[in-house]
């Protein structure tokens, strides 16, 4: 067993058919789809072995330090979960951090998980796929630490890329590489993410997503078609991302009707701010803060929405997903 490891896992950026890769839905309507790149955005685990001399068994430090004797103690239902679907009971210290602040729309809770399993199976010298590690994840967050997500984050992470992932109601993933389109890296080079100034759990909205599927399948049934679209219109990319934006637009209107939660008052006075602009503008993520991603048509129009005034982001896409190395 190794003494240290490092790993990391990127963010990613969502572009249509979210809410599809819920269980709820895709085990119950035959597929679903999401279109994502997993961005040059990172969170970071270190693991260390922890020396039994230490007072306590787990130093586990994110944004608090927790000391712990016992896995039952550990506050963190990431970390928790991850060491107990992988049956790890040695002494650990595990460090985190992050590019991007959490709850922000972009998988970082996901992309925790992946990484920090990465970063057991490295420590352990286990050779994994990387299907095998987004499913392991899934499983840890939705199963052991009980939180009402989807597989899209889990798969961006650990496999990076800009990928229409395809999910079926026998369990299935099929990863659909897009990247044979030079005219993605334009894309791209278009999208601008906004800053919400709101943190916000995305497991209390989809929560509510998944306990009304019944009620909201006619809307994801129409994401899931304005998704494929998508992902269509990806491949004749021909310099031109407008119908891309018309797309994100309608995809957008149907989302904001699966929930009250996903557009806030504050939220709300700043997509009137950007109704200004001819642009594609959804939430990344399931809403209620975070990021709102907007996919301009020019490199002059991305300008102008970076001086409104709002932090913003640009962003790359990642092709090496999760990654981990043993230092000593």
């Amino acid at each position: 067993m190794k003494n240290s490891v490092l790993a990391l896992a990127p963010l990613r950026v969502s572009f249509a058919g979210g809410g599809t890769d819920l269980p709820e839905y895709y085990l119950n309507h035959k597929s679903g789809i999401v279109v994502s790149s997993a961005i040059n955005k990172y969170v970071y685990v270190h693991l260390k072995r922890h020396d039994p001399t230490f007072s306590e068994k787990y130093r586990i430090s994110y944004s608090e330090v927790e000391h712990c004797n016992d896995l039952s103690e550990v506050k963190n239902s990431i970390v928790a979960a991850c060491l107990k679907i992988t049956e790890f009971h040695e002494p650990l210290q595990i460090s985190t951090s992050a590019d991007i602040p959490a709850h922000s729309g972009l998988g970082s809770s996901s992309a925790l998980t992946v990484a920090l399993l990465s970063a057991i199976h490295e420590m352990r010298e286990e050779a994994v796929s990387k299907s095998f590690l987004a499913e392991e994840a899934f499983l840890a967050e939705r199963e052991v630490a009980n939180v009402k997500c989807g597989k899209q984050d889990h798969y961006a992470a650990a496999f990076g890329g800009f990928n229409a992932y395809h999910f079926f109601d026998n369990g299935s993933v099929n990863i659909e590489p897009l990247t044979q389109n030079d005219s993605i890296e334009d894309l791209i080079a278009n999208c601008v993410l906004i800053w919400t100034g709101q943190s916000r759990s995305a497991s209390l909205i989809l929560d509510e997503q998944s306990s009304d599927i019944l009620k909201n399948f006619r809307n994801l049934d129409k994401i899931k078609i304005y998704a494929n679209e998508f992902k269509n219109e990806i491949n004749r990319l021909n310099g031109s991302n407008l119908k891309l934006i018309e797309l994100v637009n309608d995809s957008w209107k149907e989302k904001i009707n699966l929930s009250k939660k996903i557009v806030t008052k504050e939220i709300g006075q700043i997509i009137g701010k950007l109704a200004n602009f001819d642009i594609g503008l959804k939430i990344a993520g399931a809403g209620g803060g975070g990021f709102l991603l907007c996919i301009a048509k020019d490199k002059k129009t991305v300008g102008k929405l970076q001086n409104l005034g709002y932090k913003s982001l640009t962003f790359k896409s990642d092709f090496s997903g999760s990654r981990s190395i043993a230092l000593n």
